[in-house]
């Protein structure tokens, strides 16, 4: 079987959709914020165009990405060095080194986000008290159990409201990785995709939308259902993705897949900006799983051609994480303290405001993780 091989710096067209959707999914918050999500900035030809009023579906984007990059750290780590003519995946030996191998990932995960995370949640309080609402104890212990990811379970409420996503990744990842690990070609070729469809589909049919994160669908958050489903898809397109690299020859080939990749972001986005039924979401969901195996698979003609390899693009990637947690600071904030302008420049002073806050923040965590102190003790723990 053709094999796979990780390219070590980042893909920077996959960087690009990460701050695009984080944008969108900020403007979508906005709108919600300042316009109950209401603001239609035009209409062509009888149609409305809304501002993102559909952009929360672009969360589904990251679940897709989140289920690629487990399933490339699966493939990479335990299934590479395998001959061709051997079987594809070899089990841990136990479930009792499946589930602690489990662990380990999804803390891993956890610990990632956690810096800016953290920091995010401590800042909150903060701004509350800037605006003059109300802060006690029973606010604090509310939300205590958030600080662990443990909101989509039912414990509380989290800090941050849009952190719902990073609950139900982590808890999501934590059924998925042990069922692509074990069984990686029948998950990622058939079961994750069927999966995908039926409990996607159903959360379609039942409540009409794959939005609304407070419903609660059968016996957990539809949030949850939603993760797994979509992580799920992400192993399928890391699969189908990993065969494609390297097996597009021409030109017109390459050429061929940025369009169908172009084409696929393009209706996706016009769906977030119309005013649709929220069933629509569905296809938008396969629309963008299209899209993220082109850009993964590093095969479409802009890719191949080096386009997307500026530093720059990669940046705004690393800077998405920080933006999407930090930034209902602002969006509670810039009102309070501008409600005398207008709900348009409200609207740019809380992006620029959240964009630039990142982008201190984010220098601010990589100047720590340098430390000396902070490097002395990860040598010493590695040794």
């Amino acid at each position: 079987m053709h094999g796979y091989t990780p390219v070590k710096q980042k893909n920077g067209s996959v960087e690009l959709l990460r701050f695009l959707f984080t944008t969108i999914i900020i403007f979508f918050h906005i709108n919600l914020d300042l316009w109950d999500q209401k603001k239609v900035i035009a209409v062509i030809k009888g149609v409305p165009v809304t501002f993102f009023n559909h952009g929360n579906t672009g969360v589904e984007f990251f679940f897709l990405v989140t289920g690629w990059l487990m399933a490339r750290s699966i493939y990479t780590r335990y299934i590479q060095g395998e001959k061709a003519s051997e079987p594809l995946a070899s089990s841990p030996g136990s479930g009792k080194e499946l589930f602690w191998e489990t662990m380990h990932f999804v803390s891993r995960k956890a610990q990632a986000v956690l810096p800016v995370y953290l920091t995010a949640c401590a800042l909150t309080p903060v701004v509350r008290l800037m605006t003059d609402r109300v802060l006690n104890l029973e606010y604090f212990l509310y939300r205590l159990p958030s600080l662990f990811f443990l909101q989509r379970i039912g414990l509380g409420k989290p800090f941050i409201g849009c952190t719902w996503y990073l609950s139900s990744m982590l808890l999501a990842l934590a059924v998925v990785y042990p069922l692509c690990r074990r069984f990686y070609r029948q998950f990622t070729l058939f079961a994750a995709p069927v999966l995908c469809a039926a409990l996607l589909g159903a959360i379609i049919f039942l409540t009409g939308s794959l939005g609304d994160i407070d419903d609660w669908f059968l016996f957990t958050y539809k949030t949850n259902i939603r993760a797994f489903a979509e992580i799920s898809m992400g192993t399928t397109a890391f699969e189908i993705s990993r065969r494609m690299k390297d097996r597009v020859y021409t030109t017109g080939s390459r050429v061929l897949l940025s369009a169908v990749a172009l084409i696929c972001l393009l209706l996706s986005i016009a769906y977030m900006c119309s005013a649709m039924d929220g069933k629509t979401g569905l296809a938008v969901f396969y629309l963008l799983f299209i899209a993220v195996v082109i850009a993964f698979s590093g095969e479409g003609f802009l890719c191949h051609a080096g386009i997307f390899s500026s530093p720059v693009l990669i940046y705004l990637g690393k800077i998405s994480l920080p933006m999407y947690v930090t930034q209902t600071l602002l969006r509670r904030s810039i009102p309070w303290y501008f409600s005398r302008c207008s709900q348009w420049t409200q609207c740019l002073l809380i992006y620029l405001g959240v964009f630039i806050f990142s982008a201190f923040l984010l220098a601010a965590l990589d100047s720590l993780h340098r430390h000396p102190v902070l490097q002395a003790r990860r040598v010493l723990r590695f040794r």
